[in-house]
């Protein structure tokens, strides 16, 4: 059995210790500075020192739940002491950090995995198969929309605590990364960084633009809106998909509609917009917790040596998009070239 220890048992490092009672692993330490609202499992240890942690010869793994800004000094400390990492997204808040962490983890020979957890969801796993069999045609536009009404984050802005899922899950759908992106935030309180004096945005609408094949990808994200949503729209030549995480069970619903285009006799260039009406299909599919199915491929990947799916270099590629829309932010908007 792979010895884990948990960073962080704040609002989502709770879930892990939840898992840790349905999976097979042992947790050995949670470390936080304040006590965890949870009930602390028969054989776990608290401490508020990570040091616990790194001297721990048992410990085989760390997951690392703590604030986004953190990530980068836990996660170094934890490699340089022969430590598997699992690291929440984002990774790090700066793309020269996630390159260190990943050369450090290859020169330790121990996995750097970053939580992209919707990689896990059994629900988005069948969309992108749906996608590859070409059951919706030449994929042509994502829409993704994930707003709600907290939790605000004093360390990041909504792009980085939001839009940086629908930025994996778009990468993952599309299977390439986007060649430019655009964006725009705001604020609704200035200097609300208290140790930066710099906006955090509580809104953010993000463009990313792929080429070869062209696909769109808007992302809006909004963390004062009064509603719980998660929603995205895959948009096929032939079908389009809503995913909707909300819903507890029917997350997939397939759409037999589209417009297609038929070219008249009035002359080269002209064609007639054909709007066609069809069947709403609810596929069946066994749904596992994602959050369960991420921990288990960590373990497998410390235990079996399974190469991972979502390694620190998944991680560099969201966070070099999301400094690319902090870039196009800050000019107005302008189209940024990724640079992966």
């Amino acid at each position: 059995m792979v010895t884990l220890s948990l960073v962080g048992c704040g609002r989502w490092g709770i879930n892990y210790v939840k898992a840790a009672s349905n999976l097979d692993f042992d947790l050995k330490y949670i470390c936080d500075t304040k006590k965890p609202k949870i009930k602390i499992p028969k054989g776990t240890i608290y401490t508020q020192n990570l040091e616990d942690i790194l001297s721990d010869k048992e410990t085989e793994g760390v997951i690392i739940a703590t604030p986004a800004s953190s990530h980068y000094d836990i996660g170094y400390k934890c490699i340089s002491n022969q430590k598997n990492v699992l690291i929440e997204k984002p990774i790090t808040t700066n793309s020269n950090q996630v390159g260190e962490l990943c050369k450090i983890s290859e020169s330790n020979n121990v996995v750097l995995m970053v939580g992209h957890i919707f990689e896990y969801n059994d629900a988005v796993k069948e969309i992108r198969r749906i996608i590859e069999k070409g059951k919706i045609g030449k994929l042509i536009y994502i829409e993704s929309r994930r707003v709600g009404l907290g939790p605000v984050r004093d360390d990041v802005n909504v792009l980085w605590d939001f839009a940086s899922h629908d930025i994996y899950i778009s990468n993952f759908f599309v299977g390439k990364k986007p060649s430019y992106v655009a964006s725009i935030g705001f604020s609704n309180k200035p200097s609300s960084n208290k140790k930066t004096h710099k906006n955090i945005e509580d809104i953010f609408c993000v463009n990313l633009f792929y080429e070869d094949p062209s696909v769109l990808t808007t992302i809006y994200v909004n963390w004062l809106h009064p509603v719980k949503e998660r929603q995205i729209i895959i948009g096929g030549e032939k079908k389009a998909i809503l995913f909707d995480d909300v819903e507890p069970s029917e997350k997939i619903k397939i759409f037999n509609r589209r417009i297609s285009y038929l070219q008249t006799s009035g002359g080269f260039g002209e064609f007639q917009t054909i709007t066609r009406e069809g069947d709403i299909l609810t596929p069946k599919i066994k749904l596992r917790a994602p959050l369960e199915n991420q921990l288990n491929h960590f373990i497998d990947c410390i235990k079996k040596k399974t190469k991972c799916l979502t390694d620190g270099y998944k991680g560099l590629e969201v966070v070099k998009i999301l400094e690319a829309a902090e870039e196009s932010k800050r000019k107005g908007g302008l189209m940024i070239r990724c640079t992966l």
